[in-house]
């Protein structure tokens, strides 16, 4: 849970960066959360059952979400950097493509 917190903040920080793009939303930043958490989870090689998935996932994003709507809400996001985010396939790959 921990480095999911960091590679969250530093895939945030990254985007803070971009110079284009729009505002975030919370409905955005919520799916980057989701989709981090859900790329972590299968790393470590959690439960397959969709519904423990699904619940880990809930859990993670609760436990993130107050820097989530604090680091990203607001902040300038691209439609390729969204589109990175919904193919990578790990999310280490979000952290080094997504946000440059």
């Amino acid at each position: 849970m921990r480095s999911l917190g960091w590679l969250l903040s530093l895939s945030l920080l990254l985007t803070c960066a971009l110079g284009c793009g729009h505002p975030a939303t919370d409905k955005e930043c919520q799916e980057i959360v989701e989709r981090i958490a859900t790329l972590e989870l299968e790393k470590a090689g959690g439960s397959n059952d969709a519904k423990s998935v699904g619940a880990q996932v809930d859990e993670t994003k609760k436990a993130l979400a107050p820097n989530t709507l604090k680091d990203c809400v607001g902040k300038r996001l691209t439609e390729r950097a969204m589109q990175c985010v919904r193919g990578a396939k790990n999310s280490q790959q979000i952290v080094d493509d997504c946000f440059k």
